[in-house]
C-alpha cells in the first residue's frame, strides 16, 4: 500500500498539507523550470516543475529562454508570490503569476492534486522532499525531434534536453504519463534519516517528536531519540525498511528496499547472473514465468502475454519474467529472432527489443513503475530478464481496465470478487481511499 502518497486532494486540502512544511503566506524563493510545446499555433506547457526553499537548485539559478519551433524551455525565479496565491492563480485559471513565463495553454478544469514523498536517499539535497502535482493542462501533443533555431543551442532529440533540463534519470517521450503536469517540490525540514557505513540515526527539529520504525535483514529497528544509532554494515544489507514517523504516525522520510519508484539499494544486474541462472533451472513458479519470445514487431497476437504476466507478478508478490527461456527450463536466446526484426546485430537488436517492451509496459499498465528490465548473456544466448516487483495498490491494464494475478504458475484475470477484497490503498495517515480510479464502483470487462 502507497504509505507515501496521498491522492485526490482539493485546493483547501492542498493548502492546509503545503503548511505544515512551510508558510504558505509568505513569499515564495523559489525556480521555475518548464517545457512548452506547439501544436496548431497553441503553445502548451508540456512540464513545469516549481522547487521552493532555498534548495540547491534555486542557489544554481541560471534564468534562460529557449526558443524553438516546437519547443521553449524557462527558467525564472518566482519573486512576489506567495505559495497560496500561486495554487489558488492555478484553481481560478490565471495561471502561474511568476515572471518571464508563457502561458500554460488550454487548462485542465476541476484540478486535483497528489502529494508524495521522495525519501532523503533518493534526492541530492539530502532531506524529504514532498512532490505536490496535478495535471493542470489538456490536449498537449508532442513528438521527438532536433532542436534547431537561430542563436539557440542544438541538440540532437528534445526528449534528451527535457531530461537533461530537469535533471531527471527518466523521461519516457511520447509514452511519458506525466504530461501537462506541474510538480510543486517543497523540502520537509522536520526530520530526515542519516545513514553510514555502519550505523542509522535521525535528525529532527527541536519541536518535533520522531522514531525510527523497522527492520534490516530481519533485525527489529526502532530509535526514539536523535542520540540513539543502530549498527550495521551497509554495503552487507540486503532488506532494508526503515521509517521516520511523527507521534501521529505520518511518514516524514524512508529508506525501503521494497518502494519500488525510490527503492533503496541495489537492483539486480548482470552480477547476479549465476542467481539468475539458478532461478531458471528451478523451473516456473508463482514468482516466475518463461517466455521463448514476444514479437513485438509484427504484431503478434500473443504480446498481450508480456503486459497480462507483469500485471500478475506485480499483483501477487513480484517476481521475474525470462524472455529467451523455454517451458523446459532450455536457454535459447532471443539473438535470432531479434535480427530478423530489428534488421541490425543480436546485441543491438536485443537492446532495440528491451526498449520496445519497456514501452509497450509503460503505456499499457496502470501501475507502471513495477519493472525494471535487463540482459543477461549465457553461452553467447541472449536473455531478457523483467524484473516485477509488488505494485503498490491493484494494477490493471489501462486497454481493458482488467486485473491479473498469479494462480501457481500461471497467470489469470482476477474476479470481481478478488479484486474487492484486494487490500484497499492507504494514505500516509492510514485512510483508506474511495475516490481511486479502482474504486468498489469499478468492474471489470468480462472475458
Amino acid at each position: 500500500m502507497p504509505l507515501t502518497q496521498l491522492n485526490n486532494l482539493r485546493e483547501y486540502e492542498l493548502i492546509e498539507r503545503m503548511a505544515l512544511f512551510t508558510d504558505v503566506n509568505a513569499v515564495v524563493s523559489g525556480v521555475f523550470r518548464g517545457v512548452y510545446t506547439e501544436n496548431n499555433n497553441q503553445w502548451s506547457m508540456l512540464l513545469g516543475v516549481i522547487t521552493l526553499d532555498g534548495s540547491m537548485d534555486c542557489r544554481k539559478l541560471s534564468p534562460c529562454h529557449y526558443k524553438y519551433p516546437k519547443y521553449q524551455f524557462v527558467c525564472r525565479s518566482i519573486v512576489g508570490s506567495t505559495l497560496a496565491e500561486l495554487i489558488r492563480g492555478l484553481e481560478g485559471n490565471a495561471g502561474l503569476s511568476i515572471f518571464g513565463i508563457p502561458d500554460l495553454g488550454k487548462r485542465e478544469s476541476n484540478l486535483t492534486w497528489t502529494e508524495s514523498l521522495i525519501p532523503s536517499h533518493a534526492h541530492e539535497e539530502m532531506v524529504p522532499i514532498r512532490r505536490l502535482s496535478s495535471r493542470v493542462c489538456s490536449d498537449v501533443h508532442y513528438h521527438d525531434s532536433k532542436l534547431v533555431a537561430y542563436g539557440m543551442p542544438f541538440h540532437r532529440s528534445a526528449f534528451s534536453f527535457i531530461k537533461e533540463f530537469f535533471g531527471w534519470d527518466k523521461f519516457h517521450g511520447s509514452s511519458d504519463g506525466r504530461k501537462g503536469e506541474l510538480f510543486i517540490d517543497i523540502p520537509d525540514r522536520r526530520g530526515r534519516l542519516v545513514l553510514s557505513e555502519e550505523d542509522i540515526s535521525f535528525h529532527c527539529g527541536d519541536d518535533d517528536e520522531l522514531s525510527v520504525v523497522g527492520a534490516i535483514d530481519g533485525d527489529q529497528v526502532s530509535l526514539v531519540s536523535p542520540q540513539d544509532k543502530y549498527y550495521f554494515e551497509q554495503e552487507k544489507a540486503l532488506d532494508v525498511e526503515l521509517w521516520l514517523v511523527t507521534n501521529t504516525n505520518e511518514i516524514v522520510d524512508y529508506c525501503s528496499s521494497t518502494e519500488w519508484e525510490y527503492r533503496y539499494g541495489k537492483e539486480l544486474n548482470n552480477t547476479d547472473r549465476t542467481q539468475l541462472l539458478d532461478t531458471i533451472s528451478a523451473g516456473e513458479s508463482e514468482h516466475c514465468e518463461f517466455k521463448t519470445y514476444i514479437d513485438l514487431v509484427n504484431k503478434d497476437t500473443k504480446a498481450f502475454e508480456l503486459e497480462k504476466t507483469v500485471c500478475a507478478l506485480s499483483n501477487h508478490q513480484g517476481g521475474k519474467l525470462f524472455i529467451g527461456v523455454d517451458d523446459e527450463t532450455l536457454i535459447v536466446g532471443i539473438n535470432e529472432r531479434c535480427k530478423k526484426g530489428y534488421k541490425c546485430l543480436p546485441r543491438e537488436a536485443a537492446e532495440s527489443y528491451q526498449k520496445a517492451v519497456e514501452k509497450r509496459l509503460q503505456e499499457s499498465l496502470a501501475k507502471n513503475k513495477c519493472f525494471n528490465t535487463f540482459l543477461i548473456e549465457h553461452n553467447e544466448l541472449i536473455v531478457l530478464v523483467v524484473n516485477v516487483h509488488k505494485s503498490n495498490g491493484l494494477n490493471y491494464l489501462v486497454s481493458t481496465r482488467d486485473a491479473y494475478i498469479r494462480r501457481g504458475a500461471s497467470s489469470q484475470k482476477m474476479t470481481p470478487t478478488e479484486i474487492q477484497a484486494f487490500p484497499a490503498e492507504r494514505d500516509a495517515f492510514g485512510r483508506e481511499f474511495f475516490a481511486t480510479e479502482f474504486s468498489a464502483e469499478w468492474v471489470p470487462t468480462d472475458g
